[in-house]
C-alpha cells in the first residue's frame, strides 16, 4: 500500500461539541444514517450486531467494518497479542455479505505501546482505499510504560483496550476527511460496538445508544450497543441462523477471542497456547525477562502456564480438533472456512468470558 503521511499541523483534529460524559440519544431510523459503522473484533457479540443489522433491514452500502488491528499492519505490524486468523477472517466476513472493511491501528500495536520509553502514544494509522494513512502524535506527554495491562476493570490501568482499539477509532472518526459533512448537512454516522452487560465490569453500566465524543458541528454520531441486553448463547444462536462459523478459537475452549495473549487468561489457556503456539508463547516469556513485569502479578507465566491442563479448554475428543488449531493459526481464513453447512457449537460458547473454568 502507498503512505500517505498527515501532519497533524496541516490536518488538524476537530474539536468535538462541548458534551457530557454520556448523553442518551434516540437513534434515527437506521437506514436515515448516511454512514454505518460496525466496529468488527471477529468476537461472538460484533458479530451478533451485524447479524441484528442484517435482520432490521439496514441497506448494507452504507455499512463498514472497522477493525483495530491489535498488533499492527503493513510496515508497523509486530505479531504479539493477536489470533493469526482474525483479520484474515474479517476480511471474509466483508467479502460474504459485500462489506467494505476499513484498518485502524497503532504503530506496532499493543506491543509498541507497552514498550515505550520516553515516549509520546505511537502515531494512528489507518487504512482509506489503497493507501495508508498516517496521523501523527503531536500532543500529549510524553511517558514510559514497560508493563503489561492491569487485570483489570480500569481502563486507566488496563490500557489495551484504549490504545490499540478506541482511541485509533476515536481519532480516525475525527479526522478522515470522508466522515465529515458541513454546518448546514452535518454527516450522520451510526457508531457500533458489541458490549453486553453479562460480561460484567463497566459495560454493566453502559448506554445502549448515546452521542458519541466525535459529534462536532460537521458530523452527528450516535453511538448503538445493539446486543447490550442479549445472552452470549443468543450471539451464536445468530452465527447458526445465517451458517456462519464463529472465530475458530471458539472451537478450542476459548470463550473470548480478542486477542491470543489475553491478559485476562487462566493459566489453562497459557498452557494451551504454549501447547499449539510454543514460539507465541515463548515470546510473552522472553518479554516478560526483559521488560521485568509479568502479566500475572502473582507469577510469570512458564510458572502460571504449568499450573494449566489443557483439558480443561481444549475438546481433546473433539476430531476436528486438529482442524480448529489449524484454522485458528492460519493468515489463510477464506469464505469457503467461513460458511457452515452442517452447524457444529464450538465449545467455547459454553465457557464465560475468561473462557473456561478455572
Amino acid at each position: 500500500m502507498e503512505e500517505v503521511q498527515i501532519l497533524m499541523d496541516l490536518v488538524v483534529e476537530e474539536a468535538p461539541a462541548a458534551l457530557p460524559p454520556t448523553r442518551e440519544v434516540q437513534l434515527l431510523p437506521l437506514n436515515d444514517y448516511d454512514v454505518v459503522i460496525l466496529n468488527l473484533s471477529a468476537g461472538a457479540d460484533s458479530m451478533g450486531c451485524l447479524f441484528e443489522l442484517k435482520k432490521q433491514g439496514l441497506d448494507f452500502s452504507k455499512l463498514e467494518l472497522w477493525h483495530q488491528c491489535v498488533d499492527g499492519r503493513g510496515e508497523q505490524y509486530h505479531e504479539f497479542w493477536d489470533w493469526p486468523c482474525t483479520e484474515s477472517y474479517i476480511e471474509s466476513v466483508g467479502q460474504y455479505f459485500g462489506v467494505p472493511v476499513y484498518y485502524q491501528w497503532r504503530d506496532r500495536g499493543i506491543y509498541g505501546e507497552m514498550m515505550r520509553d520516553n515516549q509520546l502514544a505511537g502515531d494512528v494509522f489507518y487504512s482509506e482505499g489503497q493507501e495508508t494513512v498516517r496521523l501523527q502524535t503531536l500532543k500529549g506527554k510524553q511517558s514510559t510504560r514497560r508493563k503489561f495491562p492491569a487485570q483489570s476493570a480500569d481502563l486507566r490501568i488496563r490500557w489495551c483496550s484504549a490504545a490499540a482499539k478506541a482511541d485509533p477509532a476515536r481519532r480516525v472518526l475525527n479526522n478522515n476527511p470522508r466522515l465529515r459533512g458541513s454546518q448546514l448537512k452535518p454527516k450522520k454516522i451510526l457508531f457500533i460496538t458489541g458490549e453486553r452487560r453479562t460480561e460484567g465490569g463497566n459495560r454493566a453500566n453502559y448506554l445502549k445508544a448515546e452521542l458519541h465524543s466525535s459529534t462536532t458541528r460537521f458530523r452527528v454520531v450516535h453511538h448503538w450497543r445493539p446486543v447490550i441486553d442479549e445472552s452470549k448463547a443468543a450471539m451464536f444462536e445468530l452465527h447458526k441462523e445465517f451458517a456462519i462459523m464463529p472465530h475458530p478459537a471458539y472451537y478450542l475452549g476459548f470463550g473470548r477471542v480478542s486477542c491470543m495473549g489475553c491478559v485476562f487468561s487462566t493459566q489453562h489457556h497459557w498452557r494451551v497456547i504454549q501447547q499449539i503456539a510454543a514460539d507465541r508463547f515463548q515470546q510473552f516469556v522472553n518479554t516478560e525477562q526483559e521488560i521485568s513485569h509479568t502479566v500475572d502479578v502473582h507469577m510469570n507465566l512458564i510458572d502460571k502456564a504449568a499450573r494449566g491442563v489443557v483439558e480443561k479448554v481444549l475438546p481433546m475428543n473433539d476430531p476436528m480438533l486438529q482442524e480448529w488449531i489449524r484454522l485458528a493459526l492460519s493468515k489463510q481464513f477464506t469464505v469457503e472456512d467461513l460458511m457452515m453447512k452442517e452447524w457444529i457449537q464450538p465449545v467455547g460458547a459454553d465457557h464465560g468470558c475468561h473462557g473456561g473454568p478455572n
